[in-house]
């Protein structure tokens, strides 16, 4: 920490790693939910003050107010850092990332979900195992739970004792609408900024994160606005900017108007993919500075020609970088 009433320097997230659609089944693991939402860093000075950063350290403190301060004295006037997701649930009390998406005009409250502690007071955390971290996180009392969730973590040795495994865990968060499950080696330090093996994240739908490079017009009732975004991602070995496929769904008439506004002024002459569009999408296409990341649902990646398929657009996301979208791996 820099000073004595100062917030905290900022932690770089360590990262799970997909589990190539095997859930973990074995005692070295504990499982946590997967949180449909932005994951960010909160940062605490003694005095309250709060800072929340995003992955590629964007300032969010701005966008999510009710956040600010959710801590109050609770801390006893000692510094932390959390990691952990910011939420917004619909009625039902469901992760929505939509709501989360239009924050600013939906009305709903978001809450932080916090699932690890990296400091406590002078105390660095990042060496003690996960289950030594899961203990100080547990013994922390936010003062309004609407505001900070601490989230459940289950062992391998809970579920047993139950009766149940990892495998009815994710039943249930199919049933509950959330996103699938990380599991976690309960004897894992904290590794800041690296995808580690340690953490491995099973999802329920295949998301993925994509880079704008374009769009195309519509047509008939969408004439006059987009009609199909350009993605790309990064190849894994040269790093160059790959087209993988359009999205031209998904989209309301809110979403279309936002698009439009903030891929104008991004717009270019040439197409920012290293390799060739195909002719009937680069046609009529309009080009576009890739700053932006967005992320889809898909059905199917085809490793041959590295096309996504059967695609639909769930939103911006701010909280990543360009740099940091890679093709996906072959499934």
């Amino acid at each position: 920490m820099a000073g004595g009433d100062r917030v905290p320097d900022g932690i770089e997230p360590m990262l799970a790693t997909p589990d190539r659609g095997r859930l973990p089944d074995a005692e070295k693991y504990a499982y946590e939910w997967k949180w449909d939402g932005y994951r960010a860093v909160m940062r605490i000075a003694p005095d309250g003050t709060t800072v929340l950063t995003s992955r590629n350290r964007i300032d969010f403190t701005p966008r999510y107010p009710e956040l600010a301060g959710a801590f109050g004295a609770a801390l006893g006037g000692r510094p932390a850092v959390l990691d952990g997701e910011i939420v917004a649930l619909d009625e039902s009390g469901r992760p929505d990332f939509g709501l989360l998406q239009n924050h600013g005009t939906s009305g709903r409250t978001v809450a932080y979900f916090a699932f690890d502690v990296l400091q406590l007071g002078a105390e660095l955390l990042l060496g003690e195992t996960y289950d030594e971290r899961r203990k100080v996180l547990a013994g922390l009392e936010p003062p309004d739970p609407r505001l900070i969730v601490l989230t459940p973590s289950y062992s391998h040795a809970e579920l047993a004792a139950d009766g149940t495994g990892p495998q009815d865990l994710l039943e249930v968060a199919a049933e509950r609408g959330l996103e699938g499950l990380v599991a976690k080696d309960r004897r894992s330090k904290y590794h800041p900024g690296r995808r580690s093996p340690d953490w491995l994240k099973h999802p329920l739908i295949r998301t993925l994160e994509v880079v704008v490079g374009g769009w195309r017009p519509g047509q008939g009732n969408r004439e006059g606005t987009i009609g199909a975004l350009l993605l790309g991602a990064h190849a894994r070995d040269s790093g160059d900017l790959l087209y993988i496929g359009d999205v031209g769904t998904g989209f309301t008439r809110a979403t279309l108007a936002d698009l439009r506004a903030k891929l104008t002024p991004l717009e270019r002459k040439t197409s920012p993919f290293a390799n060739d569009v195909p002719r009937d999408r680069a046609r009529d296409a309009r080009w576009v500075t890739p700053k932006l990341v967005g992320e889809v649902v898909y059905r199917q990646f085809t490793p041959g020609e590295r096309r996504l398929r059967h695609t639909a657009w769930r939103g911006w996301r701010p909280d990543k970088a360009p740099a940091d979208v890679e093709v996906p791996l072959s499934q």
